[in-house]
């Protein structure tokens, strides 16, 4: 199997476990800070990743630091954005305006980085929105709060899947994820020493069981593999196997936590796979076999 494909599937999986947390967290920072649940996700996958890849820790160096801060920065924006969100709002309303990302990542690659962006992509992105738009907007026509801190954070993810393929051709990528996640642990720690609701040792087991979860599959394991995929793989296809995603967790907030799904959510979320499915086929050499099957008829 080529590393395109390879990657490709480990990053669907990543987004099951991505989806899923939605609702571990949604459970954990319930009662406590969002801050505070954070510090000790990104905390615990970076030691993780410290104890799995220690040989590479040497690797670590003032451009691995520099390179986490430029990553790390708009993913920390981002990840904040997304988790005070959904104290306000569904999980599944927060897993799919989230996708708002597979939309602004060829627009701001097109208009910041001035590269190229194939046809197909805006008309995945196009079916995308629409799904994602019958899915948020639902029979009010209107966003509450959790949904507008939701919007702002995709524009947060954006700009971090970008990022990520800015520096996608370092030879060692592990130190920076690694970096990575302790710089978003520390920006996290900062914010919640200024929260007033910061209870440092919750007694809660529903916040330990979702800080275990989000930290360890749905971080160490989705950003680690993300970080070495987007070698291989465009920055707008890896935002459209976020589309996933949102399909997870609308499942897993149905089955985990009795959220409604209705049938706008459903038929959102098939154009949202849809669209993936657009982004993926490549037309072109379909339609060279099919010149090639035909001449070799005659």
């Amino acid at each position: 199997m080529e590393k395109k494909r390879f990657y490709l599937i480990l990053l669907i999986i990543g987004t099951a476990f991505w989806g899923i947390s939605f609702s571990f967290v949604k459970v954990g920072i319930g009662s406590s800070s969002p801050f505070v649940f954070l510090t000790y996700k990104f905390l615990l996958a970076g030691l993780c990743l410290m104890l799995i890849f220690h040989k590479k820790l040497k690797y670590i160096s003032i451009s691995t630091l520099k390179i986490s801060i430029f990553i790390g920065s708009p993913l920390l924006l981002g990840t904040i954005l997304q988790t005070i969100g959904l104290k306000y709002t569904t999980v599944s309303n927060s897993a799919f305006i989230t996708g708002l990302d597979v939309l602004l990542i060829p627009i701001l690659k097109f208009l910041v980085y001035k590269r190229k962006v194939e046809p197909k992509i805006w008309i995945a992105c196009g079916i995308a929105l629409v799904g994602l738009f019958l899915i948020a907007l639902q029979d009010s026509l209107s966003l509450n709060i959790g949904d507008i801190w939701t919007i702002a954070c995709a524009f947060g993810f954006a700009l971090y899947v970008l990022q990520v393929g800015r520096f996608s051709n370092e030879k060692n990528p592990i130190p920076a994820v690694i970096m990575l996640m302790l710089f978003c642990g520390i920006g996290c720690f900062l914010c919640a020493i200024f929260d007033n609701s910061s209870v440092w040792v919750p007694t809660s087991l529903d916040f330990w069981k979702g800080i275990l979860f989000a930290a360890i599959p749905a971080t160490a394991y989705m950003y680690t593999v993300q970080n070495i995929g987007q070698r291989y793989i465009a920055e707008e296809k890896v935002a459209l196997t976020y589309l996933c995603e949102p399909i997870f967790a609308t499942t897993a907030g149905f089955l985990l936590l009795n959220e409604e799904l209705t049938i706008r959510t459903i038929t959102g979320g098939l154009l949202i796979i849809f669209g993936m499915l657009i982004a993926e086929l490549n037309f072109k050499k379909r339609r060279k076999r099919k010149i090639t099957k035909a001449n070799g008829t005659r």
